[in-house]
């Protein structure tokens, strides 16, 4: 009896699948939360120091002649800073957001679970006897 050469190397390969899908699946936030609530205050602290920036260029430009020109490169340079912050939190918010579907999921299957183990119930509302 000889076994398909296509089965030998799909159990060799199911192991190794099913590590990189448990690698794919970002770690939930909801076992940290405080490293989410960390990076907000960071993110807010780095947001606070740009804006301290910029106001004080903002003011210094006020001085000079070309003043909108000053302003237009004040802004210029201070953008893609702003921007990589936004990104950050959008990337932060986006993995709160699966943390939380992934506990409603969760939920969802123990709940589920949960009726499937209870016995059946007949019209009256008792457990049907056995």
């Amino acid at each position: 009896m000889s076994a398909h050469p296509l089965s030998g190397l799909v159990c060799l390969l199911a192991p190794a699948l099913v590590a990189a899908q448990q690698l794919a699946v970002p770690e939930p936030l909801q076992e940290a939360p405080w490293q989410a609530r960390d990076e907000r205050l960071r993110i807010q602290d780095a947001r606070k120091q740009v804006q301290a920036e910029t106001d004080q260029a903002n003011a210094a430009c006020y001085q000079k002649f070309a003043v909108s020109d000053c302003l237009r490169d004040v802004r210029a340079k201070n953008r893609p800073l702003l921007d990589a912050l936004r990104r950050q939190e959008f990337i932060l918010n986006d993995m709160e957001r699966q943390a939380k579907a992934i506990e409603a999921l969760k939920k969802i299957e123990e709940k589920s679970l949960g009726e499937a183990k209870s016995p059946p119930a007949t019209f009256s509302g008792r457990p049907a006897a056995q």
